[in-house]
This record gives C-alpha cells, structure tokens and sequence, in this order.
C-alpha cells in the first residue's frame, strides 16, 4: 500500500527531543508534494514543529498507535493508521512489536542500559554505557539506513541544522548582559548536583558584579528547591518559572551564560546559541552533550556508568529500578554528581565569561 502520511512518534522529555530536532528537520525536508507529515507526542513540541509543515496526529490516529503497544508478535496494522509509515523515536529498543510499517530511529546502541556488559580486570564486570556517537549523529546514521525503502521518501539533512534552527525561532541576544542563568534541575535526580553548590557559585557570580538568575520548572518547585537551600548566606538570588517552553526560550536566549544540569533547559539555551556549561555525572557527555556546549564531567573513574540512566553503576538510589529502602542514608546526590566543586565550575563559568 502507498504511504501518503508519516507519523513521527517521539515521547521523549524536552533534552531527548531537542537532540532529535534535527533528524525530524531531515524528514520534513525530504517530504515529496502528497504526504503528510504529522507528530504523535507532547504537544508543547509543536511549537517547534509546525513550521517545518508537521501537524498534531488526530486523534483517531493517536488512539490507533496506543493500541500497537503490548503485541507479543507482529499486530495486524489497524485500520486507523491506514496508508500511514510511522518513524518511532526511542532510547534503545521500540516499545510495541516489529512491524514492516513502523521504522525504528533508537539513538543509543541496544541493551538494558545503552551499552554492553564486559568483562574487565580481575574478572570484574564493567559497562560500557558511553557511545562515542552523539544521539543526533546516530539518529542520522539511523535514517539513512531506513530510507528510502522503509520511509515514503528519502530524509534529506540539513548540514546547518543548527543555523537553521535560530533563523526560525532566534539566535542568542546575551553578549552584552550580566545575567547567569543557573540551572539546578534535571529530569533525573542522578544527574542533579546539590543546590547548596549552586548556591555557592550563585554567590560567587553576584560578589564578581554578574547578576545570577535560578531558572526552574514545575518539577523543581516540586520538590522544594524554591526554599532555602539554593540561597548564600546574605543574598538573595532572584528566580523565575517560565509559564511555557517560549517564555523559558526568551530567558534563556538573553543571559550571558547558561550553567547547568544535563536537562533539557541546557539543550534549549544552546539551540539558540547561548554559551552553556553543562555538568556530567552518570550520564555520557559524548552522547548527551548539549550542541555547542562545554561539559563538565564528574572527575570520578567510575563515572559514566549509564547512557539511560535506568540503573547506575553505584546503585545510588536505585537497585534494578526499584527505590532502595535505605534511602534517607543515602547522600543527597550521585557520588559522581558530588565530585564535582564548586571552584571547578567557577573556573569553568569565569573562562567562558571572559571570553565571551
């Protein structure tokens, strides 16, 4: 049967889809006169969608693909999704069965973590859960071995993405500001390095004549960072929520510096040319490195240990994914998240400033 629609399906939080960003430009461009394009996912993305000539899945279709999860073998294609090719965006494996219809663009190498067991010294059983490969770039290696047999038409990529980008929705506008937007949340509390330690650069940053600014969403407020714990001693450092992606694009686009959780607020101010200085613990920065940004990665051998976080090398919090019961004695963050001081990311956010 003819396709003339693709469906991209992508339920990834805001840093996963932002790094995806550029294979979803690579099939907008390379749409012929008749197909359609449409997004199954968070619509908030929309906004970042729309001019590239995707629109929202109906939803007819949305409820067809929620019924393809489960199948134990090859489901029968249901008659809502009729004449459509789906591009199923995940981690490392799809989560519905295998379908002739269905082209899957996994961005980490398959396994349990993003990365293969082996055997090291002594014995010991180690795991190389760091690809080399940035998820973007095999993103792109991923659709160029679909299409065009898979895929309705050839995905075309763009080689200035990234440009393209900030001449559709804006380029950086922070050279001449003092802000610092400071960044302490993560979708993952692995990744989170103490607030007490952002407080100490924040504090820092304003006696050094910079004005800091904390950025943070609904999980952060959530869990009570607005209190106490992200202020120095004797000043009081201004916050904002951003009320949507836009708002939060704005902010971000007008510091001098963005400093940083791996999250996905990192990967927005980077898309739009702000300097970034991004920490790394459990999670490979050569995978997940915000584009353009300096990293900043945990000075811990054992660190990275995990491309997806789902189980970490230390156990910190977690143990096969179930919480640990001895969690009110675990520290407060990731040993690998802890090793990192405050006068290393000073050092790191002084030499950008100056030379930006």
């Amino acid at each position: 049967m003819k396709s003339d629609k693709l469906i991209a399906v992508h339920h990834g939080a805001l840093g996963d889809f932002l790094c995806a960003w550029p294979a979803l430009l690579a099939l907008a461009r390379g749409v012929g006169d008749a197909p359609r394009l449409l997004f199954a996912g968070n619509m908030e993305r929309m906004r970042w969608l729309a001019p590239l000539g995707y629109a929202p899945c109906p939803p007819a279709m949305r409820r067809a693909l929620e019924g393809l999860y489960g199948d134990a073998g090859e489901p029968a294609w249901p008659d809502g999704l009729a004449g459509a090719v789906v591009a199923w965006f995940c981690l490392d494996h799809l989560p519905v069965a295998a379908h002739p219809r269905i082209v899957p663009l996994p961005c980490l190498p398959p396994g349990p973590n993003g990365g293969e067991e082996d055997k090291g010294e002594q014995g010991r059983t180690t795991r190389e859960a760091a690809p080399t490969r940035h998820v973007t770039g095999a993103l792109r290696d991923r659709l160029e071995r679909a299409g065009p047999a898979a895929l309705p038409w050839t995905p075309r990529w763009d080689a200035d993405w990234h440009g393209t980008w900030q001449r559709l929705f804006g380029g950086w506008e922070g050279a001449d500001s003092r802000t610092v937007a400071l960044a302490p949340g993560a979708g993952h509390r692995a990744k989170q390095w103490p607030p007490q330690r952002f407080a100490a650069v924040a504090g820092e940053l304003a006696k050094a004549g910079y004005n800091p600014l904390y950025v943070l969403g609904p999980a952060e407020l959530e869990r009570g960072m607005a209190h106490g714990s992200l202020m120095p001693e004797g000043c009081e450092i201004p916050m904002v929520t951003p009320a949507d992606h836009g708002e939060l694009a704005r902010v971000l686009r007008r510091a001098r510096l963005v400093v940083g959780n791996d999250s996905g607020p990192l990967h927005l101010a980077a898309l739009h040319g702000a300097p970034v200085l991004a920490l790394f613990g459990p999670a490979p920065a050569a995978a997940w490195r915000p584009h353009g940004a300096v990293a900043l990665t945990s000075p811990l051998d054992c660190a990275p240990c995990s491309a997806t976080l789902r189980v970490l090398g230390c156990g910190w919090r977690n143990r096969g994914g179930q919480e640990r019961a001895d969690v009110d004695r675990m520290p407060e963050a990731a040993p690998c998240m802890d090793a990192i001081t405050v006068d290393a990311v000073l050092d790191a956010a002084r030499a950008l400033l100056e030379t930006r």
